[in-house]
């Protein structure tokens, strides 16, 4: 760890940056929106960092400049799973795509990110970690390990509470943060107390061990998809208000409805540079604000 790293970045003196996990039992939820939207900002404003796609979708992964054929011959997060490659060795430079093909000249690099791509093995996590619980530590000997600079692996995971998952939250202290980021729906709004059950149960199964950390915190919360003045819909106002009236004292600052946001998918580029002026990249940018993450650049 260089000595330039803030310690906000180190809670109790620890070599491992800050761990936001975006996890939710809930399909589509935007949680790869948020965490490389989130990511991407903080790395423009010179805030280094790693998003983690551990879903088998491999959202993260395109939107970060990655798809299937892009990978050929490249390591992944299996690998990390598996013990077979070392961060460093997984880790690729986050970049967005600019022109046709796959030659260098048809991406643009993103300054101070890098991703841990993604595969369709990761459809199996679940049951490698079960075949051998020695895979349960991958995250931890991780974390040991690492010698960066950034300030936060931001954890994308897939729609489930399984064995993947709480590999991660075990992982977490108070400092860190799990971080759903949800839609403006009533049915999203209701998945909130899943999780607060699951991160219950993943702190009793480690109350009192030394080896693990074992306090994921549900410290911040993101809806997003929030009413504007022409995206109003009654079950949007009504999800506002569940959410406020039962997760206010963790909700960030709102991120407003744009139909635009899903363009980042089939341009395989992230929000805040796609359309950096919509209104969804403008509330990103207020979130890590919000959050401490001032302009390093300026």
């Amino acid at each position: 760890m260089t000595a330039a790293v803030d310690r906000r970045f180190r809670p109790n003196g620890r070599n491992w940056p800050l761990i936001w996990a975006y996890v939710i039992e809930c399909g589509g939820s935007t949680k790869t929106t948020s965490a490389t939207s989130m990511a991407v900002t903080a790395a423009l404003r010179g805030h280094s960092g790693v998003v983690f796609d551990l879903d088998s979708n491999m959202s993260s992964s395109l939107v970060l400049g990655y798809d299937e054929t892009a990978l050929k011959g490249k390591k992944t997060a299996m690998d990390l799973l598996y013990g077979n490659a070392t961060l460093d060795e997984v880790a690729l430079p986050a970049r967005y795509r600019i022109d046709e093909g796959y030659d260098d000249d048809a991406f643009a690099t993103i300054p101070n990110l890098r991703v841990v791509p993604s595969s369709p093995l990761m459809a199996g996590a679940d049951t490698a970690i079960a075949e051998d619980p020695d895979r349960n530590d991958w995250f931890a000997e991780i974390l040991r390990s690492y010698q960066g600079d950034d300030t936060v692996f931001y954890m994308d995971f897939p729609a489930s509470y399984g064995k993947l998952p709480y590999s991660v939250l075990r992982m977490l202290d108070e400092d860190d943060s799990v971080m759903p980021s949800i839609k403006a729906d009533p049915k999203d709004v209701k998945m909130v107390k899943r999780l607060i059950d699951e991160l219950e149960r993943v702190r009793d199964k480690n109350r009192g061990r030394r080896s693990v950390p074992g306090r994921p915190t549900l410290n911040h919360m993101l809806l997003t998809g929030s009413p504007t003045s022409s995206h109003n819909e009654a079950a949007a106002r009504r999800a506002t208000a569940q959410a406020e009236a039962l997760y206010g004292s963790v909700l960030l600052p709102y991120v407003r409805y744009s139909a635009d946001a899903k363009k980042l998918y089939e341009d395989e580029c992230p929000l805040p540079v796609l359309l950096p002026n919509s209104v969804p990249s403008v509330d990103y940018r207020k979130v890590m604000t919000h959050l401490g993450f001032a302009d390093l650049t300026a």
